[in-house]
């Protein structure tokens, strides 16, 4: 292992307190040390960043082969042990499928930061959003921050963008955001209302997963609009489907992520890891790492280095 991240999925986790002994990490990059003997063309050396489950071998979706979208998996990090650790195991290794080679062109610090952009991109591309079109961020942890540079990526006329931290308000700014609504001091509602002419945005990408911010999403979205769900929700939500019938929204899921194009939007430059990792920690300080991520201001994305 060379580099992990700190991810928000680990931190809902983390507050829970229920699960000691568990070794986190699932966003990490490092070197193959040994392999399998039935493992192909991933040999020792090599420079990778890797998708971390198990497949069960047992459900519809294994049987047809396609192990990605199992039923039982088994999550690196969670289920079994994860990459905050000098080695980790990855049990289900197939180039290009879960094991992903990093070109010369990326360091560590972008292999690790492939797992979270690869959520951003999956989610907005779902959406697909027209160059014409405004869009809304709502939540600016890292994935959000992201999903801002995969829309400017794809020629996204107008983004607007509403968060709370301060170092993450100005990130915004540089990742491309047109509008930066502080939302512990303004009305996002408001805000993005009124630089849409009041009639909302075309796509919200709602990062933060909380009710205040699902009812928002509600709110600034315009009729005929999509809400992409992309935040981890703690609390089950309170809402009203009127306001989302009267409006013809659609809901749409997102969980999945797409390594191959985070892998060439990196290579490309068109996404930068450059002002998202704000803090590395020795494996030894992993507890301070946590309260980083969870609690330092100025923190956007806190990674581990064994």
């Amino acid at each position: 292992m060379k580099l992990c991240g700190v991810c928000g999925s680990d931190l809902h986790v983390y507050k829970r307190n229920d699960v000691q002994g568990t070794i986190f990490g699932h966003e990490f990059s490092g070197d193959v040390v040994e392999i399998g003997a039935q493992v192909q063309g991933i040999k020792p050396g090599m420079r990778v960043t890797a998708a971390g489950f198990r497949p069960c071998g047992k459900c519809f979706w294994c049987r047809e082969g396609k192990m990605h979208r199992c039923s039982n998996m088994a999550l690196l990090g969670y289920q079994f042990p994860g990459a905050m650790a000098q080695y980790v195991h990855v049990p289900f290794a197939v180039l290009g499928r879960s094991v992903f080679a990093l070109p010369d062109e990326l360091t560590y610090e972008d292999g690790a930061s492939v797992e979270p952009l690869s959520i951003s991109y999956f989610s907005v591309n779902r959406a697909q959003p027209k160059e014409n079109e405004i869009v809304a961020v709502i939540g600016l942890g890292v994935i959000g921050l992201y999903a801002i540079q995969v829309l400017k990526a794809m020629g996204v006329a107008k983004i607007l963008a509403s968060g709370r931290r301060p170092a993450r308000l100005e990130t915004a700014k540089i990742c491309g955001a047109d509008l930066v609504v502080d939302a512990a001091k303004a009305d996002a509602v408001k805000a993005i209302m009124e630089a849409t002419a009041n009639l909302g945005v075309n796509t919200v990408v709602e990062c933060a997963g909380t009710q205040v911010t699902f009812d928002q999403s509600v709110a600034i979205a315009r009729g005929g609009g999509k809400i992409m769900l992309v935040g981890v929700y703690e609390e089950p939500l309170k809402w009203d489907p009127i306001s989302v019938l009267s409006k013809n929204l659609t809901l749409i899921g997102c969980l999945g992520g797409n390594f191959p194009s985070a892998i060439e939007l990196l290579k490309s430059g068109k996404v930068k890891t450059k002002n998202m990792v704000t803090n590395i920690f020795s494996l030894d300080e992993a507890a301070e790492a946590f309260k980083a991520q969870l609690q330092d201001a100025g923190a956007i994305k806190v990674m581990i280095k064994p």
